[in-house]
């Protein structure tokens, strides 16, 4: 009989771990884990592009998945930055479905990998495993929702602050005094297309937040230096 994964040494430790799949009654977890195959991508991979066949449902186990589309002028336009233990991508319920978005690797990545075979059996095995998809996409959408409403009603200081936030939420690496390093690779270009602005603007907000000393830039990376300070300086901006 095959073993689900020792998690405390596997990748799927991050998946394992997330508040979603903590929700799953422990016989779906067992077999879900026992199922996912691990895939290890170099920065800059394609996971998957817009149109391809949705073969498998994905989460991402360590590093970082960039999704993005393509913009009206056909330059990509990032739409968020998925960091270990989320899900990307739509489940594959059936064959017909084909990727909406684009999904690459950003920095060295696994991803763990559930097939449409053993996602169905695993299904049928557990009917619960439907509500708590729906739950799962329900939990998606708001966060979508809550992007454009933030894009529509804030302004770029309050949305630089709550995404640098998000960053090291996710992302960061805890140092010395309280400071956190973001654990991927932000160019200016990057965050332009997540907050949806140019790169002369959100290089004129990080400069002020570099000489408040919130955060600091380091060659690939930036530090926020006192997230407290960062949070207030967001919720004074959304004023």
């Amino acid at each position: 009989m095959s073993r689900a994964p020792d998690v405390a040494s596997d990748p799927r430790v991050a998946v394992a771990g997330s508040g979603w799949f903590g929700t799953l009654a422990p016989a779906v977890r067992h077999d879900l884990l026992r199922v996912m195959q691990v895939r290890h991508h170099a920065h800059g991979d394609t996971i998957f592009r817009r149109g391809d066949p949705t073969e498998a449902w994905l989460a991402c186990a360590s590093g970082a998945v960039r999704i993005s589309s393509a913009a009206a002028n056909g330059r990509p336009l990032t739409l968020t930055i998925v960091g270990p233990g989320r899900w990307f991508g739509d489940p594959p319920l059936s064959p017909q479905d084909l990727r909406t978005h684009d999904a690459q690797a950003h920095g060295e990545t696994r991803v763990v990998a559930v097939s449409r075979t053993d996602l169905k059996r695993t299904l049928e095995l557990h009917p619960s495993l439907f509500p708590a998809l729906m739950r799962l996409q329900a939990l998606r959408l708001r966060q979508v929702f809550n992007v454009v409403e933030e894009l529509g009603s804030l302004g770029l200081r309050a949305r630089l602050g709550r995404q640098l936030l998000q960053l090291a939420r996710t992302h960061g690496v805890p140092c010395r005094g309280g400071e956190v390093r973001i654990g991927v690779r932000v160019r200016q270009g990057l965050l332009a297309e997540l907050l949806g602005c140019s790169r002369q603007r959100v290089n004129e907000q990080l400069g002020e937040l570099t000489r408040a000393e919130v955060i600091r830039r380091e060659e690939g990376a930036l530090v926020v230096r006192d997230p407290a300070r960062l949070r207030r300086w967001a919720d004074a901006a959304e004023g």
